[in-house]
């Protein structure tokens, strides 16, 4: 029996750090490391569960397969490996390096990624994406607000006096922050979630409010109005560290308070007590969630928020802030690897677009993708045409653990390794570690890395001596940064690394990394009307706690419908009764669906799970429309509009 520290890859704040146990090459047992302050000990129960349902999963690809007549059929590495050469040499000589698309997801997320990027550079640079399908416009709210975006360490919230959950929902999606939550409620502090959905979490907070989808601007503005009424304003704060105070105000005083009450459909006196609480209770924290990225004008909301910190003065303390994530890849140096100067012909196309932007591409067109760690056709916007785009192009190359979604549209599928078979590090947009991904047992199978992978292809392609080396030396390069502080590679191998204290404490010298070096507060506000008089609801997708992205249950693994949670008002419009199939429209597609009645949710949306397989009629981004946030180039998923219709459940 041996025992290994690794860290789970998966797409999920927590990036755990793992004690595994093996025997015989066989993993027997994961466990949460007690050494890691968050990981604290134990693990979710999708990782909990990880051996059975993936790892050692029956439906886990394990040798490289090739389809002919829409058949994969099994064959060798060397045949594989040939093939997709080939491929690339083709497509590099008729049309150039930029035809080729790399479309990097989110299942995996390491340091030793970067060696992707950095063979696709060595032949010329390729066509990538921007932008992304996960949290960008509240990263570039808060970067208009405060330079960057600095979360307070998790274990800080110990500290506040109130916490505003917003938009967030850990005790489904965050346990190892939940575990924090609930012992600072159990200390006597006072929880408060936000939210338009009664999570998991929402229902045991102390308090709940559930305001209008897409509205929380309107409700972090009527609370910072009633904190100006009352005089509970931090002056020194504002008068020594902030910029645009005036402009501001002159944004709230255009509002009135019916006006924003009526907005957000929140009772005026319930958010004058939020909002007394919140600055009277000082320090105050708000955690903010992935929810409120997923709106064309989401920034706006973050930044009232981050506005609504600033005066309380709840920046700069322990116990306060507005946190939302942290930055995994901020530890790591990839300049030295990534060689973006030989990239010449690199050109980008945006990630909530994809499918028409790969269709809409020209000179050249998009000829070959290879596609890492992601389900793109199911988990980005309007899916059958993200499916068209990738049916459009020649060859498609996809490099995973199992077959999917995006696997229909594929050519040729190279099996991955785990982190349980391979060696790397991993940051965490959760907390401030970073972890060692060490080999527990062998590749299951014929399973290779996506860095030996590259490796091998670059040998056939006349590119290996720059990408030569063991993960080993390019991990040392990539964490020179880390190094420099005096953690050795021996140190980072061994042990999952706190890279700041606990007890640093966000903005606490009131430096700020704005131009002005002050906090700047929105100076203009611009709400934009998109609402579609024909599609009166909106389509919320929220993720599941039984599975991450769309690796769902084998269960789930057969034909059916999408179950929705409509509230029985909509229902009774409609002529539906709980358990009837109905028909979902949007201004992009439709989906025949399982209503579910609920009475939690409100009137004005329909809510439902994402990660529903297309091939099973179960995947919502059927009906996700396309559309690109203001800022941050995010996907505002919740501003999908609907409308549901009674069919014939004869």
């Amino acid at each position: 029996m041996k025992t290994v520290v690794t860290a789970c890859t998966r797409d999920c704040t927590g990036a755990c750090s793992i004690l595994a146990s093996a025997e015989d090459s066989k993993v027997t047992k994961l466990r949460g490391n007690k050494e890691h302050d968050v990981t604290a000990g134990f693990l979710c129960k999708n990782t909990s569960h990880y051996l059975k349902t993936y790892f050692y999963s029956s439906n886990r690809v394990l040798h490289p397969l090739l389809k002919e007549n829409n058949v994969w059929k099994k064959i060798s590495w060397n045949e594989a490996l040939d093939i997709a050469a080939s491929k690339t040499s083709e497509v590099i000589k008729e049309y150039g390096s930029s035809a080729i698309l790399y479309y990097q997801g989110f299942g995996a997320r390491t340091a030793l990624q970067a060696m992707n990027r950095r063979f696709f550079n060595l032949l010329g640079g390729v066509t990538t994406t921007y932008g992304t399908v996960c949290g960008g416009i509240g990263h570039s709210a808060m970067e208009l607000d405060f330079g960057t975006k600095i979360s307070h360490d998790p274990l800080d919230h110990i500290n506040s006096n109130l916490i505003i959950v917003w938009g967030r929902n850990p005790a489904a999606t965050d346990v190892h922050l939940w575990r924090i939550l609930r012992k600072a409620k159990r200390n006597g502090i006072k929880i408060v979630v936000i939210d338009p959905v009664k999570t998991k979490t929402a229902k045991q907070a102390d308090e709940f409010i559930q305001p209008a989808p897409g509205s929380d601007l309107y409700l972090a503005m009527s609370l910072a109005k009633i904190v100006l009424e009352t005089d509970n304003v931090d002056y020194g704060f504002i008068e020594n560290y902030t910029k645009n105070f005036d402009s501001y105000k002159k944004i709230l005083g255009k509002y009135s308070f019916g006006y924003l009450s009526d907005k957000c459909d929140v009772d005026l006196d319930k958010i004058r007590e939020l909002a007394l609480e919140y600055a009277q209770g000082k320090p105050s924290s708000i955690i903010t969630g992935w929810g409120l990225h997923r709106y064309v004008q989401g920034h706006l909301a973050f930044r009232m928020i981050d506005a609504l910190a600033a005066v309380t003065g709840n920046i700069g303390v322990s116990g306060g802030g507005v946190s939302q994530g942290f930055e995994e890849f901020e530890y790591f140096d990839f300049s030295s690897v990534e060689l973006n100067e030989r990239g010449k012909n690199q050109r980008k196309l945006p990630m909530p677009k994809i499918g028409e932007a790969i269709l809409d591409t020209d000179n050249p067109p998009i000829k070959l993708i290879f596609l890492a760690s992601g389900n793109p056709v199911n988990l980005n916007p309007d899916s059958l045409k993200v499916k068209e785009g990738f049916d459009s192009a020649n060859f498609v190359i996809m490099m995973d653990h199992f077959l999917n979604d995006t696997s229909e549209s594929a050519d040729l599928f190279l099996p991955t390794t785990t982190y349980l078979e391979e060696e790397d590090l991993i940051g965490s947009y959760g907390h401030n570690w970073v972890s060692p991904i060490n080999p527990v047992v062998p590749p299951q199978g014929e399973a290779k890395s996506e860095f030996e992978i590259f490796q091998l292809l670059a040998r056939r392609l006349g590119i290996f001596d720059e990408m030569s080396g063991s993960a080993k030396d390019w991990l040392k390069k990539l964490a020179a940064p880390i190094l420099g502080q005096g953690i050795t590679f021996e140190d980072l191998q061994n042990a999952p690394q706190r890279m700041i204290k606990k007890t640093e404490i966000p903005f606490a010298d009131m430096k700020f990394k704005t131009e002005s070096g002050r906090f700047e507060f929105i100076e203009e506000l611009s709400v934009k009307d998109i609402s579609i008089e024909e599609f009166p609801l909106k389509l919320l997708s929220t993720m599941a706690e039984e599975f991450i992205g769309s690796v769902v249950p084998e269960s789930e693994l057969v034909d059916g419908f999408l179950e929705v949670h409509v509230h029985p008002d909509i229902l009774k419009e409609n002529n539906l009764a709980d358990g009837d199939k109905a028909l979902i429209e949007s201004p992009i597609g439709s989906l025949v669906v399982k209503v579910k009645e609920d009475d939690e949710v409100r009137k004005d949306y329909i809510l439902t799970y994402k990660g529903g397989w297309l091939k099973y009629n179960k995947c919502v981004n059927v009906l996700t429309q396309p559309i690109m946030s203001e800022i941050g180039d995010g996907t505002p998923y919740y501003d999908t509009r609907v409308r549901i219709k009674g069919i014939d459940n004869s």
